[in-house]
């Protein structure tokens, strides 16, 4: 393994952090350019290395790797949130809606509910299948009721899921004993189906029932994504127990007594690059890696002021030793260097600004990636690589042909 001051030379400088901004100066040692494919690969072989270095949650993950340009790992979080396939909401078959929402607002909204199974089950929707349909192959220019048609009859249990949506606000003003009861134990009135939540919000509009009801004022009922029932195509229950949402208690729509929403969704396999609800992550971003370097001593109470107050976690009080100045009590020392965002706070004091020295390794990325949750980030970053690696493996056979 390399030194750090070996990987910084060999990619060729250093991002210095001043007060104006971040500068990029070249190293005094420059490492000769690969003489071959070979070695190139030879030396990327030699320099890279990945680590894990954080799992907050099960839909969290923080790596760093190190020996890399930042073109591959702009590459590679481009590749997370725009080609990695997932299943979501394309088609919708509006029966009844009778609701305030307009057609396409809901539809939208159902489009963008995570949908908690694995795309790589399913097959890609074939869109010249959907242009052609069953027209003996001859182009005609259909509406998009048309199309939604053609789109259903080439669905099939390998590159469609089926939900159906079906509910009526039928509660009303005419039955008291529902519409004004605080003790309601209907689901529909649940918070998340947690009896502990439910019992202390009755208990909270029962002290406010005075300023809380309105005379007169209707029901409302919530439709949450829990009332997406998914309806089994072909033997798709073989392989999956259920298919759910992501979420169960994401909002859909508000009823009022007397309104409906009845209607037919059909999910299907898509690319971010298409459309963002098909993206698997929340987020995907990376940092170059600070580099910290304290020149002169930091003591007491300069000490304390830049451990609490302007880089709290970077840095760390220990006490002072023999090799110190007589009379100090603690100086400052680098804790963890991971923990810096670059927030240059420190060079508000003219004395810490002359002290430390703040550099960003260019050649060592710390990675972060956050999933939707219908597949967990460790296996994200493993079919992104794959994406690339099938990406660069046809730029191979191209570049031979040729």
């Amino acid at each position: 393994m390399k030194t750090e001051n070996q990987r910084l030379e060999n990619d060729g400088g250093a991002y210095d952090v001043t007060e104006s901004g971040v500068k990029f100066h070249h190293s005094a040692v420059e490492r000769p350019a690969a003489k071959s494919g070979e070695d190139f690969l030879s030396r990327f072989a030699q320099d890279f290395s990945m680590k894990i270095l954080d799992q907050p949650s099960e839909n969290e993950l923080v790596f760093e790797m190190i020996g890399v340009d930042v073109s591959f790992a702009n590459a590679l979080r481009r590749t997370l949130i725009s080609e990695i396939p997932t299943m979501a909401i394309e088609t919708v078959f509006m029966w009844n809606n009778t609701s305030i929402i307009h057609d396409e607002v809901l539809a939208h909204r159902l489009g963008l509910i995570p949908i908690n199974v694995d795309a790589r089950y399913f097959e890609a929707y074939d869109e010249e299948d959907q242009s052609l349909g069953d027209h003996g192959g001859e182009s005609s220019n259909f509406g998009n009721e048309d199309s939604d048609l053609i789109a259903a009859q080439n669905a099939t249990d390998q590159n469609t899921i089926v939900f159906k949506l079906g509910v009526t606000c039928n509660r009303s003003e005419a039955n008291p004993s529902k519409a004004g009861s605080s003790t309601d134990s209907n689901i529909d009135d649940t918070i998340g189906t947690n009896t502990e939540l439910d019992e202390a919000a009755s208990a909270a509009a029962a002290r406010q029932r005075h300023a809380m009801q309105t005379p007169n004022r209707p029901y409302t009922k919530h439709i949450y994504s829990r009332d997406l029932e998914w309806v089994p195509q072909g033997d798709q229950e073989l392989h999956f127990p259920t298919i759910r949402p992501v979420h169960e208690d994401i909002l859909i729509a508000k009823l009022r007594p007397g309104q409906t929403i009845d209607l037919e969704a059909h999910a299907r396999k898509g690319i971010g690059k298409d459309h963002a609800k098909y993206s698997p992550v929340a987020t995907a971003s990376f940092r170059l890696m600070p580099k910290i370097e304290i020149l002169r001593p930091i003591y007491d109470d300069l000490a304390e002021e830049l451990v609490h107050l302007l880089e709290p976690g970077v840095f760390k009080l220990e006490k002072t030793d023999d090799a110190d100045p007589p009379g100090t009590r603690v100086k400052a020392i680098i804790s963890n260097p991971y923990a810096c965002t670059m927030s240059r706070n420190f060079m508000r004091n003219e004395e810490l600004g002359k002290s430390i020295k703040m550099t960003r390794i260019p050649n060592h990325v710390i990675f972060s990636i956050e999933s939707v949750g219908m597949t967990s980030p460790g296996v994200l970053l493993a079919e992104a690589l794959r994406i690339l690696q099938g990406k660069c493996q046809r730029l191979i056979n191209v570049s031979e042909e040729h």
